[in-house]
């Protein structure tokens, strides 16, 4: 193998692995001296400097064609297209000089796109283009044709050119003519989605089945929301069709579109070609599911051959499967339903009992039926992985200790696997901690890790899992005996490491050891973990392939371990040296690393700032506190130190700082702790409120610093005095206490002690019993053990106070996440809901709390209405609106409707912090150009520095290196780590030109042209 293809495999293995910056840079070092051997040879030296011309033309046109007249403008424009035109296509994926960084690609057509006039040149360049003709086999005349069509929205002019460009697919080069017709066939359908009325819509799906019919082997194809696009006659004409093709359906969208499929796939069953099991997902299907049954099994003619599509096949039998063995288990039918549900695990994995089908058990009063049947299943064939849906129903039924019994009854068997073994016992564990027998789970424990771990890895990470849950509980029971025996196993299990990816990242598990070594003062044993990775030498691939030792990213995460350890012991001048004398940080500068964290979530940069504060390099330490809020935007005590190091200056730049995004209260927060260090209470309280506004919960953030603005605003109250103030501080005083308490007892909860977690909630409530998220869990959690009574009490608390507890961008802590997923607590949130519109319609979360609950129910329709109105009456409720953008994947909402929830999103939330844009499908082009510049200009970025602390020995190890390369392959090698390795990763303000080249029209259009366009995160 050549050194080349050495090196390049190396990076693929490894970028596939990871995707971490410390790779490519610290692999780039060690390939310096193999760049010397070899080049890339794949673009000419003439082809690269009519790209590199090209680029720096395109680069000044961006910057001076506002500047020109709408003629000129579009004039130099379409000379840049015609230069790309001219460009071979073939480029090296490594050149520097040729590299856009507007569009993270090569320069080329999307280039040009990048760098279009504006708006209001638009019409100019229609004209242009439409007088410059068309000549049948000019892709690139055909394509310009047909986005300057889409720019002015003329949509007859669209359609003529999708038809020409169709043409020119047609008698194309075999080898592209089925991409290429490919690119026009998505590229109509978004057109119709688009510009098209409703009809059109349809008439898209129905030329997408045609298409399909053509090459049917691997195709799957989503159907829209017919009956609601259509109505049913119509949609019932079309249904007939899409089942008769041989393509596998699905509908994702619409109930009356899948209740109407359903039905008809039953009349149409002798025709239907391929087995449509994805119609099989929902309780009361069997029908339909004996019917494809009997039509296909046995029968492997009638099903695709292809292989993609033969798994699509079976992953959605195994889906059907288990709804099948739902409607078996309401009919009574133990056989049907357990053969059923042998298929469903799909011959090994874990049986998933979907919600739907859960909720429509217990709305049957079906719930112990399914018990009882898991538990005679089971206690046949105890290896179908099954018991994790047994102990979660005997949870709510109450039913722990049959569970127990099935448990201790299936492990006095003989014919048990070592590895079944294993699994049960430790279920049977969980069952004893969630039944509150924590004395004889914790003697299971003890004996289960009184070896030392097996070789075997499927039972050593169980078992190791196990020792850390132990540990843990040696932790909050005070304990350390139990501690003891846990961290003696786990040590040992993670000794001697196991497959690539360990090695690469080092493990999870390794990195919960030592989080939970470091929480019980262990440090010593942190360090020598860390040390050890350190002496690890690197994978066999790489000793194979180049005979030498290279840092892993488990060194990285070793000397970040390292250097948390001296941060948390207040060490400083440690932390500087580590950083400074160490080579194998694998980067030159703190900038690309500076949001690695050790174990305990403390980020590198942090660590670096407070050292160099330290030591008095204050303008340093406040530098990169800066830029480390760039990428962590909500890490508290980056904040604490930026109000140390500001004084009587913090509370203005914390309130720039907000201003860069209006829906992160941090900010907010920390300028009213300032306000309150300067006895400058009245400003603080402003300040405080205006933080809990924005999310009141605040339940993205970490033990110790949620409900962070309720602290402030107390200590503000109390500063201003007055026998109102003082009452209404302890308030708040008594909320923030709570919430510690409920921290504690998440702990708990944790590690399977529910009883003792439940004990420590109630007492967090006896404290403060207005807070929701407390309501919640408890709710929640109390409904899985079968409480259901009490369970309900808290569940109707908790949707009084959600409205007070949710603000613009809500966040959902810790055991909240489900809290609709219940069935009765379904009616409690209706009744509450309702009742909440009745009595204050002006309140825009009344009708966003209903529609929440409307979108949780699949009740697509109505959740629009609902989160359409809470942004009538809030236009800065993000989150509504959000909710309007994930609805559209859901149901039909018309293309203006969708345009509006776009921009409006964009306009909010410009750097996407909270919420992805969906702007590659906005209708209005103009109106998108001119809403990203409207926010280019309010948003300003500041521009990330260059370097933050230099790390100089391993600057100097990576410079050693490449002392003797030619210029151009180390300009490439520096290209490839900023664009491979990238670390630093800052959310900018869009400019108009990159989004245009981004949406979903251009990229169909550069795919007929061959270039390639990487996918975006909404395709």
């Amino acid at each position: 193998m050549s050194v080349r293809n050495k090196w390049w495999l190396l990076v693929f293995v490894l970028t596939i692995a990871t995707g971490a910056a410390w790779m490519v840079n610290e692999a780039t070092t060690y390939a310096a001296a193999y760049w010397r051997e070899e080049r890339l040879a794949s673009q000419s030296a003439s082809d690269s400097s009519e790209g590199a011309k090209l680029l720096a033309d395109i680069t000044a046109f961006r910057t001076r064609g506002a500047g020109l007249s709408s003629h000129d403008a579009v004039t130099t424009w379409l000379a840049l297209w015609d230069r790309a035109d001219k460009l071979n296509d073939s480029t090296s994926d490594v050149n520097e000089a040729t590299f856009d960084s507007e569009i993270d690609a090569q320069v080329g057509f999307r280039s040009v796109i990048a760098a279009l006039p504006n708006p209001a040149s638009w019409g100019a360049l229609r004209g242009q283009v439409v007088a410059r003709g068309l000549v049948a086999d000019d892709r690139s005349a055909l394509v310009l044709d047909f986005l300057s069509s889409v720019l002015v929205r003329d949509q007859a002019a669209i359609m003529k050119s999708l038809a020409a460009l169709d043409g020119a697919a047609a008698v194309a080069e075999e080898e592209s003519r089925d991409d290429k017709r490919a690119a026009v066939r998505r590229a109509r359908s978004i057109v119709h989605r688009l510009y098209g009325t409703r009809e059109q819509i349809v008439e898209s799906f129905q030329a997408e089945l045609a298409s399909g019919a053509e090459n049917p082997a691997a195709r799957e194809i989503n159907a829209p929301d017919l009956v609601g696009l259509v109505g049913a006659a119509k949609a019932e004409m079309v249904i007939r069709e899409a089942l008769q093709s041989p393509i596998l359906l699905s509908v994702p969208e619409g109930e009356a579109t899948r209740t109407l499929t359903r039905r008809l796939a039953y009349e149409e069953i002798a025709a239907m070609r391929v087995p449509q099991w994805a119609l099989v997902n929902a309780p009361g299907t069997a029908k339909l599911y004996e019917a494809i049954q009997k039509r296909f099994d046995g029968r492997a003619a009638d099903k695709p051959v292809d292989a993609d599509a033969a798994e699509n096949v079976g992953y959605q039998r195994r889906g059907a499967d288990v709804y099948y063995m739902i409607d078996m288990i309401v009919a009574g039918n133990q056989d049907a339903a357990e053969r059923a549900m042998q298929r469903g695990t799909g011959g090994g994995s874990h049986l998933t009992i979907p919600r739907s089908a859960a909720d429509a058990l217990v709305k049957a009063g079906k719930s112990e039926a399914l018990y009882n049947f898991l538990a005679r299943a089971l206690e046949r064939e105890p290896e179908r992985h099954a018991w994790s849906a047994l102990i979660e129903r005997g949870g709510f039924l109450g039913r722990g200790k049959d569970t127990l019994a099935l448990l201790d009854r299936a492990l006095r068997r003989t014919d048990l696997s070592q590895e079944l073994r294993t699994d049960l016992t430790l279920k049977r564990l969980d069952a004893l901690l969630a039944a509150d027998q924590v004395d004889d789970a914790i003697a299971g424990y003890l004996a289960l890790l009184r070896s030392p771990p097996d070789a075997d890895e499927k039972t050593r990470d169980a078992l190791t899992q196990a020792a850390l849950r132990l540990a843990g509980m040696g932790r909050v029971l005070k304990r350390p005996e139990l501690a003891d025996v846990g961290f003696k196993f786990a040590t040992q299990a993670v000794a001697s490491p196991t497959g690539i990816g360990h090695l690469i990242r080092g493990s999870t598990v390794e990195t919960e050891l030592r989080a939970e070594l470091r929480r019980q003062g262990r440090v010593a044993e942190v360090a020598a973990l860390a040390q050890k990775a350190l002496a690890w030498n690197w994978l066999d691939l790489v000793s194979t392939i180049f005979g030498e030792d290279m840092f892993s990213g488990a060194k990285l995460d070793a000397l970040t371990e390292l250097a948390g350890i001296h941060d948390a012991a207040g060490r400083h001048a440690e932390v500087l040296e580590l950083l400074t004398d160490t080579k194998g940080w694998g980067v030159a500068d703190l900038r690309d690393i500076a949001a690695t964290k050790d174990s305990l979530g403390t980020p590198i940069g942090m660590m670096a700032a407070r050292a160099l504060k330290a030591r008095g390099e204050n303008v340093a330490a406040n530098n990169i506190a800066r830029a480390l809020l760039d990428q962590l935007p909500g890490h508290d005590p980056a904040y604490a130190l930026l109000v140390e190091l500001n004084g009587a200056s913090a509370p203005e730049m914390l309130e720039k700082r907000y201003a860069l995004d209006q829906f992160e209260e941090r900010p907010l927060i920390w300028k009213a702790v300032a306000l309150n260090a300067g006895r400058q209470y009245v400003d603080a309280e402003v300040a405080a409120r205006r933080a809990i506004a924005i999310d009141p919960s605040d339940g993205e953030q970490g033990v110790n610093d949620r409900m962070r603005a309720y602290a402030a605003l107390a200590e503000s109250l109390e500063g201003q005095g007055g026998a109102a103030n003082i009452k209404a501080a302890q308030i708040y005083r008594g909320a923030v206490a709570a919430i510690r308490k409920s921290e504690q007892a998440d702990e708990h909860y944790k590690l399977g002690l529910y009883h003792r977690a439940f004990e420590g909630y109630r007492a967090a409530l006896n404290d403060f019993s207005d807070a929701y998220c407390i309501q919640s869990r408890l709710a929640v959690q109390l409904g899985k053990l079968g409480l259901q009574d009490e369970a309900m009490k808290h569940y109707r608390r908790a949707f009084e106070l959600m409205p007070e507890s949710f603000g613009r961008v809500e966040s959902h802590c810790f055991g909240c996440e489900s809290v609709f997923a219940d069935g009765p607590a379904q009616a409690v949130a209706e009744s509450v809901f309702t009742d909440l519109i009745k009595g204050q319609p002006t309140k825009p979360q009344a009708p966003y709390m209903l529609g929440y609950l409307r979108k949780d129910q699949g009740r697509y329709d109505d959740a629009v209405k609902l989160f359409r109105q809470a942004a009538t009456l809030d236009g800065q409720y993000l989150n509504a609106w959000k909710h309007l953008q994930e609805l559209g994947k859901k149901t039909y909402i018309n293309a203006s409707d969708r345009d509006q929830t776009s921009l409006r999103l964009l306009e909010l939330d410009p750097r996407e912090r909270h919420v992805k844009h969906r702007t590659s499908e906005v209708a209005d082009l103009a109106a998108l150009w001119n809403t990203v510049e409207r926010v280019g200009a309010k948003h300003q970025d500041s521009p990330m520095p260059e370097s933050l602390h230099a790390l100089a020995a391993s600057k100097k190890k990576q410079d050693a290196a490449l002392v003797d390369v030619p210029p151009e392959l180390r300009r490439d090698m520096e290209h490839l780590k900023r664009t491979v390795g990238r670390k630093v990763e800052v959310q900018r303000v869009p400019r108009p030109g990159a989004v245009i080249a981004r949406h979903g029209l251009v990229r169909e259009a550069m795919q007929f042209l061959g270039e390639r366009v990487p996918m975006q995160y909404d395709d």
